[in-house]
Parts: structure tokens; C-alpha cells; sequence
């Protein structure tokens, strides 16, 4: 009777060591998921968005004259996408008012009046195949410049206006932007094909490429 007693006591001190080490592999086999889980990158589309800096290279068919602020390296610009537009808060514009206005001093004055030009590029995100990149389907508008000039011409009569100039840039992208999550680097590319003034077809204009290659913040 005692040997029966004592093998039901071995009996129920092996199911505990068993459930023991049951609850034990559980647990690891928990905490292995939760750390696999966690190094499983999570990709959003919005992940594009942001600030970014860097620079934005000008190439045209006939070289347009130097501006003074452009170098082999680019110019210098900021950029800022949220709800699907690229916003450049300070697009540079002097080689556009430059490639117009032949006079060295009267497009210093223009680009001088002009000052900061906002400009805002429409786009639509998507992933590519591997998602490691998002892409960027662009839709440009026409840059608009209201310029107004600093000699006053005679309306009628004795009254006097400021004379305008509406600069009107047709723009378009022929390729997609795109953001690789190594680096967090955006690149892009969009073309002036044509330049009306008040109008106008602006003929000598030559079409003029803006590379953004830029860094997010």
C-alpha cells in the first residue's frame, strides 16, 4: 500500500515537471514570435512624407545663361510632401526670368520683385514590386509669375499703371519620382517645355530640365 502511495506521489511529480516545462517552451516560443514580429518592417505610403534638403540641377537644350547661384553641384532647396503634394517654398526661378529678360540689370530688378515663389507639384504614391522604394506619379501645373515692373507707363489721360508681366510655365514629368527607404533619399524630375508672356509664346525659350535629388530630414 505504501509503494502504490509513493508511486502515485512520483506520478503527480512528473505531470508538474511536464507542465512546467510546457508552460516554459510556451513562453519561449511567445517571446521567438514577439521578436520576429518586431523585426518585420512595417511600410506605410505615408512614410514619403516629411521635410527634405538637397539640390536641384538645371539642364537645358541650349544652356541657359549663369545665374550666379548655380554651380556643377546644383542650387541649394528645401522641400516639404504632405497630402499628396511636393511643396518647394522657394523654387529657384532666375534662370526662367533670365532665359526672358536679356537685360542683365532689369532681370536682377525683376528676380529681386519676384522674391520667394511657392510652387506645389501634385502627386500619387505607390509601392513598387519589392517595397523597397515608393513611387511617385507627378502631376505638374504651370508655374504662374505675376511680375510687375517698376516703370510706370501712362493709361490715359494723366492716370499712371505699373505695367505686368504674366509669365505662364508649362511644366510637365515625363518619369516617376521616387523615395528608396535606404537612405531616405527622393528623387525627381520635372521639364518647363514652354513659357508664355502675357499670352505670348515665349520662342526662344529652350525646354529646361529641374533634377531634385534630396535627403529626408
Amino acid at each position: 500500500m505504501k509503494t502504490l502511495t509513493e508511486m502515485k506521489k512520483v506520478c503527480c511529480l512528473g505531470r508538474f515537471v511536464l507542465l512546467v516545462m510546457a508552460l516554459g517552451l510556451a513562453s519561449t516560443f511567445s517571446s521567438c514570435s514577439s521578436d520576429d514580429d518586431e523585426s518585420i518592417p512595417v511600410y506605410s505610403i505615408k512614410d514619403v512624407e516629411g521635410t527634405y534638403s538637397g539640390k536641384m540641377q538645371t539642364t537645358s537644350v541650349a544652356p541657359l545663361e549663369s545665374t550666379g547661384n548655380e554651380t556643377e553641384e546644383g542650387v541649394a532647396v528645401n522641400a516639404e510632401l504632405k497630402d499628396n503634394h511636393i511643396l518647394i517654398s522657394k523654387f529657384p526661378v532666375d534662370g526662367l526670368i533670365k532665359s526672358i529678360i536679356t537685360d542683365p540689370e532689369a532681370a536682377e530688378a525683376i528676380i529681386k520683385a519676384v522674391g520667394d515663389i511657392e510652387y506645389k507639384i501634385p502627386y500619387q504614391a505607390a509601392f513598387n514590386d519589392n517595397k523597397d522604394n515608393i513611387l511617385l506619379q507627378l502631376s505638374p501645373e504651370p508655374l504662374v509669375l505675376e511680375i510687375a515692373m517698376e516703370q510706370p507707363s501712362v493709361k490715359a489721360e494723366g492716370e499712371e499703371e505699373t505695367p505686368k508681366l504674366t509669365v505662364k510655365v508649362t511644366i510637365k514629368a515625363d518619369e516617376k519620382g521616387k523615395y528608396a527607404y535606404e537612405g531616405q533619399k527622393l528623387t525627381f524630375a520635372i521639364q518647363a517645355t514652354e513659357v508664355t508672356v502675357n499670352e505670348e509664346v515665349f520662342d526662344t525659350f529652350p525646354a529646361t530640365t529641374f533634377s531634385f535629388d534630396m535627403t529626408k530630414k
